[in-house]
């Protein structure tokens, strides 16, 4: 019997990835407004939500390869929403601040949990099977700017935003409460998983992931603040933003299929040159209804499969510690969402929007 329909709790949990991460990059402009900061303040916000996502990722690669896997999961999905609520409820800046950090927590954890689960389900073409997964990630951000955009046009604001994400979240969890999870148990010591950190791959994988995330990172969280110091509208700027994430979903449902024929690394090296390329067009040609939304397109589609084909690579090679390698390909997605977002709003403030981006080429 076919064990595909047990993807759909799957898909729905990297929606609410993209949703909650991708949301922030939307919100932001109406943030700084509301609160009365400047660009280089409100990178607090990613601050402190990639230092949450950065301290589970660690602790949860590592817990994953000694405990439950779907107790972590779940445990994830109760923070994300707890987190989501303080979001969309609360009122005073660091409070707001705090709830971020929260989601970035509770997200972390289901990151992390869900690559290894999925691997000890589908044992065939793991490649294939996170990339289509990690597609619904592309989703979740594609729709986050185009909810933000729906939602403001009809006089909602941005906390209105993270309250219908707070609902979509416990759903989802309330779905991962059926008996469907793995039930296996890591059963490796701490000094044995500490030996994978011997490989120079190993390492390799974490280089990759840093710095094609903080790449990404600063392109949603401050691209829709770019379009707005160049005169368009924060609508207009959010829906071009949402092509980008229109491009990453459809290139991993597209190019899936090739990443287990053509190997893992080369998939990899082929996916950097398109992005690099696509990007330093978006920002050297002139802003167009046409032309710049098919640049973000055609950028997200060549940086699709990166994250999720790293992943799989990890999960092949390091079998036995497959939790703590989904930790670290991730811990180093944690220290480019943390650092790099941060640093471009410091940036901006200093300089423009358009240097900040600059650095993602770079």
């Amino acid at each position: 019997m076919s064990k595909n329909y047990l993807l759909i709790p799957f898909f729905f949990a990297l929606i609410i990835i993209g949703l909650g991460l991708s949301g922030i990059g939307s919100v932001v402009p109406e943030m700084t407004k509301q609160f009365g900061v400047t660009s280089a303040v409100m990178g607090r916000v990613f601050l402190f939500h990639g230092l949450g996502y950065f301290i589970s990722i660690m602790i949860a690669g590592f817990l994953g390869d000694i405990m439950q896997k779907s107790f972590l999961l779940r445990l994830g999905l109760l923070i994300s929403a707890l987190g989501f609520v303080g979001i969309s409820s609360f009122h005073g800046f660091t409070q707001v601040i705090l709830s971020f950090m929260a989601m970035g927590i509770g997200l972390g954890f289901v990151d992390c949990m869900v690559n290894p689960i999925l691997t000890e389900i589908f044992t065939k073409n793991p490649g294939a099977i996170l990339n289509i997964v990690h597609a619904f990630y592309g989703l979740g951000s594609l729709s986050a700017p185009r909810l933000y955009a729906f939602l403001s046009q009809r006089q909602y604001n941005w906390q209105n935003f993270y309250s219908v994400v707070m609902v979509v979240t416990i759903v989802v969890f309330i779905l991962f409460l059926f008996p469907f999870l793995p039930k296996t148990e890591g059963k490796m010591g701490f000094r044995n998983i500490l030996t994978i950190f011997r490989y120079r791959a190993f390492w390799f994988m974490g280089a990759i992931t840093m710095f094609y995330s903080g790449g990404v990172t600063i392109l949603n969280g401050w691209l829709v603040s770019y379009f707005k110091e160049k005169g368009l509208s924060i609508t207009v700027g959010a829906v071009y933003l949402s092509f980008f994430w229109l491009g990453l979903m459809i290139g991993r449902f597209v190019l899936s299929w090739m990443v287990d024929r053509i190997g893992h690394l080369r998939m990899i090296q082929l996916n950097t040159i398109g992005g690099i390329l696509f990007v330093v067009l978006t920002l050297s040609l002139p802003i167009s209804a046409n032309l710049t939304p098919t640049l973000l397109f055609l950028t997200g589609f060549m940086l699709s499969t990166i994250i999720p084909t790293t992943l799989a690579y990890a999960l092949v090679n390091y079998p036995e510690t497959a939790s703590t390698a989904s930790g670290w390909v991730l811990t180093n997605n944690g220290i480019a969402t943390l650092f790099f977002p941060w640093f471009g709003g410091i940036l901006a403030s200093f300089t423009s929007f358009r240097t900040t981006l600059l650095m993602v080429p770079i």
